[in-house]
């Protein structure tokens, strides 16, 4: 006899919504047996706030966030709450997510079309590109597939997708990138005549912004170019979600290309998800919780109680160290070699931030991999050895559990990824939110590794420049609980073997590599007396600012500016602050243009890197320290507690005073900060006011340095007339703004001695060429650790003695370091 299936459902047990019991109703693979602890703590917190429109879930890798995940959304559709919808960060994993609901008994498609999806009888999964872009099957300004309840997965690793659709892009040669940087020249070449030069040139490091008040004031103009080329390849997926919001979007130019972005995302541009009833974010354990409120318009009061497993969750063992911390004079070589040979066993996965870094590795990589080919490879290890491979600026979305990684190393400090970001962070260089945003990337590069609580991975974070900003006091606590508490116990090994060969450190990454039961202990112990978090962090003045933006798309230009002002009331940094007033004078410009200068005008006295506004930049004259230049050594070398933090900083510095195309900014900032490590007086005239030099030293008795950077020139045969010509518009600056009584001498640093024949050189001019440069790093590098050795970086007269022996005092720097001027 058949029995009527549908009377016995309609019981009492009949659409059943808490996650945790249905979950027991599914028929589901036998390695489900009961929802994990983790993962019943997070659905009972879930359950209880679920009607909130906006709710953040914190789960460890390895903790089961897709089951949690599903569960949710199949709750949600048990209440009517239809259709659902798992976006993950790419295709490879909207597999495993499909996969794993069907082991789970829950019904998921990934076809958008599909009956049972539009009914709410499955799940639809999808990558975030599918939900955000400018032909969403989900409707642009329309809703054509409304969302009940959706989940974002791994929000955090969703963000570059999210900020790529918001982005309008263009190289040079194009009609749109042509029309702007003529409609704009004037306005750049204001801001700075070299900057443009380098424009023009299509220099790599080349980064100039459009100022917000040419741009407002030509919107017409740029909205019908725009609008004209909508349909290229450059806009035809951006402009029908940026075409609204075109006077808040700022114009960067650099490198060849353009780019033209808000400084929020106006993700409402895609209905279905503003509206959307339930919205669950997925994200690991990371600090900082901001990009939800920025990219994805959610409730900060929401977004700032996040769920959470009792107790934090487990984590899997991992050993984290920076070899150069433990020893500063390991080499890259060394290292290098070390890495090698334990590949030869095992799988070791190195992660570089460009592919200029992929040329030091190329001897010892089984396989390096981009974005076009990175499934593949990670399918090759995921299978069994392969050796060394190299990730290109691939932080996250990749998961590499158990023998597929047992060694994880984080080379350099992660790269932005724009011109927009470029830009941001040159306003930013040294603050707290440019440190937040490192250490985020590097935590989620760390997390690559370990992919389960009973995983384990060693991971090094190697270069100078990395150690040297995660050696810094305030980085720790931009780390997550677990992820601080690993920190502190490879700190802790560091301080047992610091100064031990490279030898050595092999027996104690055997530690972990072996499991030693010794070491799993201490690990686990770590995690579990780490504090618990239960708040989630956000920056409140992007809080602020996200407000200020909505309110401006709606023209409450007052609105916005009474916001924007409370960002800037609430914070203390003066280099954040001048930027926080420069987005506060933006939203001013459209009512009141001249309050908004005069509030430039104040934002540029505390960030000299901002716009300059139209009446110009007051440049101060620069002088010697009074106090000489020992002394003044002395006082700079105050900021170290102890030698090993100089030879650190150093070598950080160091690091950035190099050849290569894209560190032309970098470099100019550590001659800056190396004339000030020396004693002397020094500027960044060009960066600071718009003309003048790239970097200015007082050496005292009013003699000076004029020093140009030609760093990235490492392609070219000869010293250009260009360069040529701005070294000497930058005397004749010099000449302008000092008195006879001071004298200059010409440097340039560039690869090459010889000029093109066109070139006419001033007759002064030296040159720091290779070899030139390589003197000065090396004599730098040695005064530091014989300070540094001695102990005596705070005292005076030792800081004189060693300054005079390795050639950096006054008299003598120029002839150590720089040539005459057609030298062979």
């Amino acid at each position: 006899m058949a029995l009527d299936f549908d009377k016995l459902r309609a019981g009492s047990t009949a659409k059943q919504t808490d996650p945790r019991k249905i979950f027991t109703t599914l028929k589901r693979d036998a390695r489900f047996k009961r929802p994990l602890d983790e993962q019943s703590d997070v659905l009972d917190a879930w359950y209880a706030r679920k009607n909130s429109k906006d709710i953040t879930i914190k789960m460890n890798t390895g903790g089961g966030k897709t089951v949690v995940g599903l569960l949710c959304l199949q709750s949600s559709l048990n209440e009517n709450l239809k259709p659902a919808v798992y976006i993950t960060p790419d295709n490879f994993l909207v597999a495993q997510v499909i996969e794993e609901a069907s082991a789970l008994g829950i019904a998921a498609t990934d076809n958008e079309k599909d009956p049972d999806f539009l009914s709410g009888r499955s799940i639809f999964v999808a990558n975030v590109h599918k939900l955000i872009n400018g032909r969403s099957v989900f409707g642009v300004g329309e809703k054509k597939i409304p969302i009940g309840a959706i989940v974002i997965d791994d929000a955090h690793a969703c963000l570059n997708v999210v900020n790529e659709q918001f982005c309008i892009k263009a190289k040079s040669g194009s009609k749109v990138y042509e029309s702007l940087l003529s409609f704009f020249e004037e306005d750049l070449k204001f801001q700075s005549p070299a900057g443009l030069l380098d424009l023009k040139a299509d220099e790599p490091s080349s980064v100039m912004s459009v100022p917000y008040w040419s741009w407002q004031a030509h919107q017409d103009e740029v909205i019908a170019l725009l609008h004209s080329e909508k349909n290229s390849k450059e806009l035809e997926w951006t402009w029908p979600l940026l075409s609204e919001s075109i006077p808040l979007c700022t114009c960067v130019f650099g490198g060849g290309r353009l780019e033209i972005a808000p400084h929020f995302v106006p993700i409402d541009r895609i209905p279905a998800f503003s509206s959307a009833q339930r919205r669950i974010y997925m994200t690991a354990t990371l600090a900082d919780d901001t990009i939800l409120v920025s990219h994805f318009q959610a409730n900060a009061a929401e977004i700032e109680k996040p769920i959470r497993p009792k107790g934090g969750g487990d984590i899997g063992d991992r050993m984290i160290l920076a070899p150069q911390e433990i020893n500063p004079n390991y080499t890259d070589v060394e290292i290098r070699q070390l890495i090698s040979e334990i590949s030869k066993s095992l799988n070791v996965v190195v992660i570089v931030p460009s592919k200029q870094r992929t040329d030091f590795w190329k001897t010892a990589a089984s396989q390096i991999l981009d974005k076009d080919n990175i499934q593949e490879g990670v399918g090759f290890l995921r299978a069994g050895h392969v050796g060394l491979t190299v990730l290109i600026n691939k932080y996250d979305g990749v998961d590499l559990p158990g023998a597929a990684c047992e060694m994880l190393v984080i080379d350099g400090l992660p790269e932005t990824n724009g011109l927009l970001e470029r830009l941001e962070m040159i306003y930013l260089d040294g603050t707290k939110r440019q440190l937040v945003r490192q250490v985020q990337r590097i935590e989620q590069g760390m997390g690559r590794g370990v992919r389960s609580s009973d995983d384990h991975c060693v991971v090094l974070l190697l270069g100078a420049r990395l150690t040297q900003r995660l050696h810094q006091p305030e980085a720790d606590a931009m780390f997550s609980s677990a992820t601080r508490a690993q920190i502190a116990l490879g700190k802790d090994v560091a301080s047992q073997v610091r100064g031990k060969s490279i030898k050595e450190l092999e027996s104690i990454l055997n530690l972990c590599l072996t499991q030693n039961d010794e070491w799993v202990e201490a690990g686990r112990n770590a995690i579990v007396n780490a504090p618990p978090i239960t708040d989630a962090n956000l920056d409140k003045s992007q809080v602020k600012l996200r407000e200020a933006f909505d309110a401006a798309r709606i023209h409450r230009y007052d609105v916005a500016a009474e916001r924007a002002q409370d960002a800037v009331n609430g914070t203390a940094d003066p280099q954040l602050k001048g930027y926080l007033k420069q987005q506060l004078a933006e939203y001013i410009n459209f009512r009141n243009p001249a309050m908004a200068q005069e509030l430039q005008l104040s934002a540029l006295g505390i960030n000299s890197r901002l716009l300059k506004p139209i009446a110009g930049a007051t440049y101060n004259k620069l002088n010697a320290p009074t106090v000489g230049q020992a002394a003044a050594a002395v006082r700079f070398n105050e900021r170290f507690l102890e030698a090993n933090d100089l030879v650190i900083w150093i070598n950080g510095l160091l690091d950035d005073l190099d050849w290569g195309e894209e560190g032309s900014k970098r470099f100019e900032a550590a001659v800056s900060e190396l004339g000030k490590f020396l004693g002397f007086g020094s500027q960044r005239p060009e960066d600071e006011v718009g003309r003048g030099p790239d970097n200015l030293w007082a050496l005292g008795g009013l003699k000076y340095l004029v020093i140009e950077c030609k760093s990235g020139a490492v392609l070219a045969d000869k010293i250009s007339k260009a360069d040529t010509n701005q070294l000497n518009g930058s005397m004749i600056w010099f000449t302008e703004k000092y008195d006879n009584s001071c004298s200059a001498t010409p440097l340039m640093v560039h690869p090459k001695t010889v000029f093109e024949y066109a070139a006419s050189p001033h007759a002064d001019l030296r040159i720091i060429n290779g070899l030139g440069l390589k003197r000065l790093r090396d004599a730098v590098r040695a005064y530091s650790v014989s300070l540094a050795t001695s102990g005596r970086f705070k005292e005076q007269r030792e800081v004189e003695i060693q300054l005079q022996h390795h050639n950096l005092s006054a008299n003598s720097i120029v002839a150590l370091c720089s040539v005459a001027q057609w030298t062979k």
